[in-house]
């Protein structure tokens, strides 16, 4: 959040740590207004910087996350 990023990625299954007893950085990042996208792959393949994400998601109504596919265009 210091350096000013509005995303944050992982190829994990949670953004916080899988013990995690009270998913801090679920609580501290997404309601700051940025957005975090769980599980995903071939992030090796996408450059630190300069790829733009399109990330393409249905739109549910009363939720607060769901599927998503997420492209990079490098």
């Amino acid at each position: 959040m210091e350096r000013g990023l509005v995303g944050l990625g992982v190829d994990t299954l949670s953004l916080d740590h899988g013990l995690s007893p009270d998913f801090a950085t679920h609580y501290a990042w997404l309601p700051s207004g940025r957005w975090g996208m769980e599980a995903m792959a071939n992030l090796d393949e996408v450059p630190a910087a300069g790829a733009t994400l399109v990330v393409a998601a249905p739109k549910i109504v009363g939720a607060s996350g769901g599927p998503s596919r997420l492209f990079a265009l490098v």
